[in-house]
């Protein structure tokens, strides 16, 4: 199965025009300019980026193909927390680049860099909506959620990250903890496929790994989990 694209087929269910949304960890855009596509005109998309070389290509086609769009990218690698980190670039695999090394599934060189380090609440503090947050940071999704939290909590967007065992354990990350906080703000969680999970069923999902995504939504919109089927 294309997980990829069944992520795409989820988000065009629900994102219109005049929406406003978040790409962490866009890489070459293949999640971000869909998102674009869906909530022009009146929307807005921004896009992070931390790999220096993935961030100027996406930098270079945003200003030749989208000098009009409302997007733009930054070479920030969000988190709870501002200042630098290491970031440790796989260089032979470069969608599983990210802050700390993790279990790699094929061999590569390791390069370290040092990145900046943001919080999206205090990127969107000016924002008059937040409508969709995308994750995908290669195990330091916790630290993007929590870094976003006072976002979620205002706009109550539809968050979709990546979770998994081999990628989120060097980073010390509880599964049930991640449970525990949409659950505090009224979210539901669902894995890709559409099934409703409770906190020992992420935690058995997350660590078995037969999937990586997974979707927060606010109870009030819990209506869209039938997108994921």
């Amino acid at each position: 199965m294309d997980y990829e694209a069944k992520l795409q087929r989820f988000y065009e269910q629900f994102l219109t025009p005049g929406m406003h949304a978040v790409d962490v960890g866009a890489h070459i855009g293949r999640h971000g300019l869909e998102v674009l596509r869906l909530v022009e005109p009146g929307g807005r998309v921004l896009l992070f980026e931390p790999l220096p070389d993935l961030y100027a290509r996406l930098q270079a086609k945003l200003e030749a193909e989208y000098v009009d769009a409302p997007i733009g990218v930054l070479p920030y690698a969000l988190s709870d927390a501002t200042g630098t980190s290491e970031f440790c670039v796989a260089l032979d695999a470069l969608a599983y680049s990210g802050i700390k090394e993790r279990r790699y599934d094929s061999e590569t060189r390791v390069q370290h860099i040092t990145v900046e380090l943001r919080r999206l609440d205090d990127i969107v503090e000016d924002w008059p909506r937040l409508d969709y947050i995308k994750i995908d940071t290669e195990g330091a999704e916790w630290n993007v959620i929590k870094g976003a939290s006072g976002s979620i909590e205002r706009f109550r967007p539809v968050v979709s990250f990546e979770f998994g065992e081999s990628s989120y354990a060097p980073y010390g990350v509880s599964p049930t903890a991640v449970h525990d906080f949409f659950t505090a703000r009224r979210y539901l969680i669902f894995d890709i496929l559409g099934r409703q999970l409770d906190s020992a069923a992420f935690d058995e999902s997350s660590r078995h790994q037969a999937v990586w995504d997974y979707v927060a939504l606010p109870v009030e919109r819990q209506s869209l989990k039938s997108a994921l089927v």
